[in-house]
């Protein structure tokens, strides 16, 4: 904004807030909420600038348009390489994170499977030698243990679809939100990553 002294706490607050508003509206355009976008630019940043400038003394006035301008260009440029950037960790979070951590996911319940295999096993072992003891059977416990809904802890390849049945890329965007990415922008040197990629 205009370094001046002149300058009002209130006056910058509103172009913090018009800073914001214009950011918001890229951020929505790039994530194709046109409609959105749209309505704040057309409805509510004409109206937050021109109580801005009411609020600059008369020798800025000029200086504000310069500002203005500034502004645009350096937020669009601030989204389009926040976008760039949830790209870049979009595709390494689904084609290298997430798989990893699906197959440990996997492994781990292979583990817990056959475990109990090996208790049942011992089981069915310690039952042959005490004829009196019943013991169930694992399809029996196994129907039992399901509720409608629910995976039973022997049936490890619909605990792997469930797991896979998860979206990677609905994922990858719950944990890189566009609007957090630019947020941080301001103050991080991201053209070594860009550039990487």
């Amino acid at each position: 904004m205009i370094a001046s002294s002149k300058v009002t706490e209130q006056a910058e607050s509103r172009w913090k807030l018009i800073v914001e508003r214009f950011r918001a509206a890229c951020i929505l355009h790039r994530e194709k909420r046109e409609s959105e976008s749209r309505r704040i630019i057309k409805e509510e940043l004409p109206d937050l600038i021109k109580s801005w400038i009411k609020l600059l003394p008369t020798s800025l006035k000029e200086d504000a348009k310069a500002d203005l301008r500034d502004m645009f260009t350096k937020e669009q440029s601030l989204v389009d390489q926040g976008m760039r950037l949830q790209n870049v960790f979009r595709e390494t979070l689904v084609k290298r994170i997430i798989p990893q951590v699906e197959e440990q996911v996997a492994a781990k319940y292979r583990a817990i499977y056959l475990r109990e295999q090996q208790k049942r096993a011992l089981e069915v072992e310690a039952s042959r030698k005490r004829p009196w003891v019943k013991t169930a059977t694992p399809q029996a416990t196994s129907q039992e243990s399901s509720p409608k809904g629910r995976i039973s802890i022997s049936d490890i390849s619909s605990m792997i679809d469930a797991v896979q049945r998860n979206d990677s890329e609905i994922l990858a965007n719950s944990i890189l939100p566009l609007d957090e990415i630019v947020g941080t922008l301001g103050r991080a040197n991201i053209d070594a990553i860009l550039a990487e990629s």
